[in-house]
């Protein structure tokens, strides 16, 4: 045999094994591939899990705050401020539209939400909190019929 056959014999040999060689490195690519693409799916529920268990949480806390409206064992402007700020917090494809939705405890919050509670009244003077508070309760007085209205429906939310 000649030398130019001899080397085209080895290049052969040569071109047989880097392909052999690519076609492995290719297989491990999306064996990989396949791998990420299981773990993010993986992950994908597991984050799914954890935002439903996070939302029906949250719903168990509506019900509960809406039944003890209904029933008249919390005033409408804190269920107002603590219901709309619940269902705000639902992580949902679609937000609710909490003016449309409930129209009522979205009015109560606009009008009490920059109202201050706890610590924070006690910084401002006991004439200006009195002020406040008779403002709340107006509010409260002329929007508690539609309030307790929907937190009776409320205390049956689902998604």
């Amino acid at each position: 045999m000649n030398t130019q056959m001899i080397l085209a014999i080895v290049a052969v040999v040569i071109i047989l094994f880097l392909a052999f060689y690519v076609g492995m490195l290719l297989n491990k690519i999306n064996a990989h591939k396949a791998q990420v693409a299981a773990a993010e799916k993986e992950q994908e529920a597991f984050k799914k899990q954890k935002i439903e268990e996070r939302n029906n949480n949250i719903i168990e806390s509506i019900r509960f705050i809406a039944q003890a409206t209904a029933q008249k064992q919390c005033n409408v402007s804190e269920a107002a401020i603590r219901l709309t700020v619940l269902l705000e917090t639902l992580q949902l494809e679609k937000p609710i539209d909490m003016a449309t939705a409930y129209p009522a405890l979205h009015a109560m919050f606009e009008k009490v939400k920059d109202m201050p509670t706890h610590e924070e009244r006690k910084t401002h003077p006991v004439k200006e909190i009195k002020i406040m508070d008779m403002k709340r309760e107006v509010f409260e007085a002329e929007m508690e019929d539609e309030i307790l209205k929907e937190s009776a429906v409320l205390a049956n939310f689902t998604l």
